[in-house]
């Protein structure tokens, strides 16, 4: 995901994003103060639910800050391999 893709997504460089619970239960992350569709939503099964009990929601925060420190460390990598690539126009 390129960064002009990311500014579409989230319509600037910076945006503020909250991770709330739905009324069906699951955990959504999305715009903050927004009611439009999240841009995440992460449901666990009853049997997680019960294991992880107050800790759901720390737990999909984590997930989700996984998710984009790989999504920024993919870009990030492919910035590095466009300057790595390019052929030098001198040589010393």
């Amino acid at each position: 995901m390129s960064i002009e893709q990311l500014k579409e997504l989230f319509g600037t460089q910076e945006a503020i994003l909250e991770l709330v619970q739905l009324e069906n239960g699951e955990l959504a992350l999305r715009h903050a103060a927004s009611e439009d569709e999240p841009l995440v939503k992460i449901q666990f099964n009853d049997e997680v639910k019960a294991l992880l009990g107050d800790h759901m929601p720390l737990i999909a925060q984590h997930m989700i800050q996984a998710a984009l420190f790989a999504l920024l460390e993919k870009q990030s990598n492919e910035w590095h391999a466009e300057v790595v690539d390019e052929k030098p126009q001198f040589y010393s």
